[in-house]
């Protein structure tokens, strides 16, 4: 009787046992899974330079005397710093899954027609020299402190590409998915900026000039009036929106060497802004045609920044596309008729510069 009653839990403590063993053996499984090979073996902070180049992009990210990161192709475009640390992180992070040992490689692993190719500069050190790193492991301690890491082709079937470095004569593989997001554009980069620093309720007086037309208001208490025509009930909610797009704007991307303002619709603006503060302060911004690769952006200049060309929502436009008669406040009488012209007004973004012009008219 007394075997017949301790066999379950004979039974049960074996499971258990069997339980603990398919747990560390699994464990142990889980970590041989998550090593990798690091290219890199010095810390982030000891980057000064950066580049890359693909078939698309050509960039090199260098600091200046106050460790700020700036764009060598465009030293004056501001650049999110933010940003360019994040990314900075990636690649010297980048792992490779195997290492395949020395080699020259052959013709499917597409060295020599490389899918990406990028440098890091350690330390001062100059990307463009011809020195390159010398050792098993990319280390800070290496004397050149320039790494170079040529990537090729993707095998189909692992989805990993092939990569060869500077520092000795192996070849690796590297996840598709550890590349992604290791090539960015200026735009990518850029980092958006105010155009004045006003706010609304601290505007004076506004003038919108559109084709045809010129209506300054004043701002007393919080209530628009129209400087010359003081009793004429405008739309209180479309002028405060208006002098609010200026003074919340933020840009999308700088032209820091524009063009002649042919080139952007600006020797002719959409629409022409000029906001007056209370203490004195005075910015114009001049509104040009859509941009050329993205229908919602469209080009402004402000007076604030006369060198520079800035691509902002194309929103930010349509704002001023109203008449004095479309803004002439409801009553009880017009309301229907008068609200339905508003929001046509309001909800039809501009698609085009003759659809502008029309609105405006």
């Amino acid at each position: 009787m007394k075997a017949k009653k301790y066999l379950p839990l004979a039974i049960l403590a074996a499971v258990v046992v069997i339980l603990g063993v398919a747990l560390i053996i699994l464990s142990n499984l889980g970590e041989e899974e998550e090593t990798g090979v690091p290219l890199f073996d010095f810390d982030t902070s000891t980057v000064t330079a950066l580049a890359y180049r693909n078939d698309e992009t050509d960039a090199t990210l260098l600091q200046d005397e106050d460790e700020a990161w700036y764009l060598e192709q465009d030293p004056t475009l501001p650049l999110d710093q933010d940003t360019v640390s994040s990314l900075l992180e990636k690649y010297t992070g980048l792992q490779a899954l195997r290492d395949l040992g020395a080699g020259t490689g052959n013709e499917d692993m597409g060295l020599d027609n490389p899918t990406l190719v990028f440098t890091l500069g350690t330390d001062g050190a100059d990307i463009a020299s011809a020195e390159t790193a010398s050792s098993e492991t990319a280390t800070a301690e290496t004397a050149s402190g320039v790494y170079t890491v040529t990537i090729g082709a993707e095998n189909s079937i692992t989805e990993a590409y092939y990569a060869k470095v500077s520092w000795n004569d192996h070849i690796y593989t590297i996840d598709a998915t550890d590349l992604s997001g290791l090539v960015k554009t200026a735009k990518d980069l850029y980092a958006e900026q105010d155009v004045v620093d006003l706010e609304t309720d601290d505007v004076a007086t506004m003038t919108v000039e559109t084709s045809g037309e010129i209506l300054t208001f004043a701002q007393n208490d919080g209530t628009w009036t129209l400087q010359d025509d003081p009793d004429y009930a405008v739309d209180q909610d479309i002028v405060k929106k208006m002098a609010s797009t200026i003074c919340d704007m933020t840009t999308e991307m700088s032209i820091t060497q524009p063009e002649d303002n042919s080139t952007y619709g600006l020797d002719e603006p959409q629409a022409v802004v000029t906001l007056v503060g209370t203490d004195g302060t005075t910015i114009t911004c001049s509104f040009g045609d859509l941009c050329a690769d993205d229908s919602d952006l469209c080009y402004m200049r402000s007076s604030h920044a006369g060198g520079v060309v800035y691509e902002v929502d194309a929103d930010h436009r349509s704002a001023f596309a109203y008449t004095k008669d479309t803004l002439k406040a409801a009553t009880e009488e017009t309301a229907d008729s008068d609200s339905d012209s508003s929001d046509i007004i309001a909800e039809n973004p501009v698609g085009g510069e003759d659809d502008y012009a029309n609105s405006a008219s």
